[in-house]
């Protein structure tokens, strides 16, 4: 009898930390990344908005999209990587996930979602308990915003290229024109 009982207090402090933890985060303007054909991942993007007076860890995440990984990244100087050990909401504040910031990336997803579909997302907090956060839009968002670091690169070298070899053709001229 005493294990049933121990057994009923965990789910008891199990179910009211995950219900006070829903109501204390929303996610506006969500959003997932409609896939490519080609494509074996996506991205999830929106404002996470920490309604509570305590900070909120989020140390990973799991989808609706199956997917063979759930990864926080984080970009830094351009370049995407592993948000080791997730990030954290402040009380009261909201953390925007964004192609050029924090995202959740789905890596190795199996069926690939297409726009119109709805996907769900819970969040796991280094507390233990998750978050649900509902029917989250998937949308087409322009390729290319994921990798704005290389593609500007590219064209910003072809500019300058561009630049010198037509200063270097004017003052070709002028010096022919010198010459005559």
């Amino acid at each position: 009898a005493e294990n049933g009982a121990e057994k009923d207090k965990d789910a008891e402090t199990s179910t009211s930390a995950s219900s006070s933890a829903e109501s204390g985060v929303t996610f506006e303007d969500a959003v997932v990344r409609a896939m490519e054909k080609d494509s074996d991942m996506t991205a999830i993007f929106g404002t996470l908005h920490n309604n509570t007076d305590k900070d909120i860890n989020v140390v990973g995440f799991s989808s609706s999209v199956k997917a063979k990984h759930y990864e926080i990244h984080e970009v830094v100087d351009g370049v995407m990587q592993e948000k080791e050990g997730g990030f954290d909401i402040p009380a009261g504040e909201s953390i925007e996930l964004a192609p050029g910031g924090f995202h959740f990336m789905l890596m190795g997803v199996a069926e690939p979602v297409m726009a119109g579909e709805t996907a769900t997302l819970t969040l796991e907090l280094a507390d233990g308990s998750s978050v649900e956060l509902g029917d989250i839009p998937v949308r087409t968002i322009g390729a290319g915003d994921e990798d704005y670091g290389d593609m500007d690169h590219g064209s910003m070298d072809h500019a300058e290229h561009m630049d010198h070899s037509e200063s270097a053709d004017m003052s070709d001229m002028k010096k022919e024109e010198h010459a005559h």
